[in-house]
Formats: structure tokens, C-alpha cells, sequence
């Protein structure tokens, strides 16, 4: 069994409940065979989403999620699908120094 905590958002991360998930396991007899965190892989996910926006298979995008709703059930894009790779590519660097907060990558799917 690997026990992952996700602790991809620092600022909301807390010892005590990770202390407290893995004392609560063990009460149930529940012994990890290993425990690691998101940010372990943060490199490696990186990577594959640069390699996947390089392949125009992930964007960039900042519709809001209503926005974002009612353009997916008519099948319709958004104005952020089109950009360009290096656009796109422009935008995650952004995320990752933190100057493009409202920004998230969608995987570039069938409308």
C-alpha cells in the first residue's frame, strides 16, 4: 500500500494531520508500504506537461468554471484552445513562478 499525501498546496498543509491519517492506519492494523508526497514527483509532471502541450495535446486556460461548462455542453472551444505551443508554453512558466495563479492546464480532448 502507498499512501500518498497530496501537498501540492503548502499553504494549507498541515503536520498534525498527516500524523494523525498515519496514527489513525495504524490503530486499523494499516501499515504503509511506503508514504510519499505530490511534490515528490513535481519534476517528473513537469516534464510530461511540457511534453504534452509541446505535442498540442494540453493549453493553457483561465475560462471560469461556469464559463468553462457551458462552452464544453454546446461543444464549443475556448478562446485559449488556439494558442499557440510557445504560448501555451509561455503560460506554464508563468504558473510555475506563480505569476499566472488563475490559469490550469487542460488536457486538449474531442469537443
Amino acid at each position: 500500500m502507498i499512501l500518498r499525501f497530496d501537498d501540492t498546496n503548502p499553504m494549507n498543509e498541515k503536520l498534525e494531520f498527516q500524523e494523525n491519517i498515519i496514527r489513525d492506519l495504524k490503530t486499523l492494523g494499516i501499515t504503509p508500504d511506503q508514504v510519499t508526497f505530490s511534490s515528490d514527483n513535481f519534476e517528473m509532471l513537469e516534464n510530461y506537461m511540457r511534453q504534452l502541450i509541446s505535442d498540442g495535446k494540453a493549453y493553457a486556460d483561465n475560462t471560469p468554471a461556469e464559463e468553462m461548462k457551458e462552452k464544453r455542453d454546446a461543444g464549443e472551444e475556448t478562446v485559449h484552445r488556439s494558442n499557440s505551443v510557445e504560448k501555451n508554453l509561455e503560460l506554464f512558466a508563468g504558473m510555475l513562478k506563480g505569476t499566472q495563479p488563475t490559469y490550469c492546464i487542460r488536457a486538449k480532448l474531442n469537443m
